[in-house]
């Protein structure tokens, strides 16, 4: 009797810490929705700085059409990217972090989806903050454009996890 309280014990508190991340991680940032994003535009969601003492990035994003993910970890290439978006014609046309940023995949029939590595497993973030994660559906470097004969707004649903590491 004494064997099954412990074993119950023992389960209850594996149940419990199931939610944590590996090596005392904390949550910062996490979408899990859908999000429209207008043809020439991007999605945006601003992330705070976590350098110190270091974070990750995990994501998975799908649609009907093709699109593109980027992370831009300097604010001066997410300025950029922002100009362009805006009518302006920038200097340059950064891709962002090319560890994180990607242009979907069709993975079947009318199904396109863009994850970090391994299938959306979690990359290392080394360089301070703020970051920008963009859902783009414009044509900044001609990789998903989207439409021109049927500009509508593309539909993404959206899985993004941000975490910082915490020092125990």
């Amino acid at each position: 009797m004494n064997r099954r309280a412990v074993l119950r014990t023992a389960v209850v508190g594996l149940a419990g810490g199931a939610g944590c991340i590996g090596g005392g991680g904390e949550v910062v940032t996490t979408v899990q929705r859908s999000v429209s994003v207008q043809p020439g535009q991007g999605w945006i969601k601003e992330i705070p700085d976590v350098s110190d003492p270091g974070g990750a990035i995990q994501y998975r994003a799908k649609a009907d059409r093709p699109f593109d993910v980027y992370f831009f970890s300097e604010e001066e290439s997410y300025m950029f990217y922002d100009t362009y978006t805006d009518g302006g014609d920038p200097a340059l046309t950064p891709a962002g972090n090319t560890d994180v940023s990607t242009t979907a995949e069709e993975v079947a029939e009318d199904t396109y989806e863009a994850a970090t590595d391994d299938g959306g497993a979690r990359e290392p973030i080394d360089a301070s903050g703020p970051y920008f994660f963009v859902v783009d559906h414009s044509d900044y470097r001609d990789d998903a454009a989207p439409d021109d004969d049927e500009p509508s707004p593309l539909e993404v649903f959206v899985d993004l996890t941000v975490t910082e590491r915490k020092l125990l």
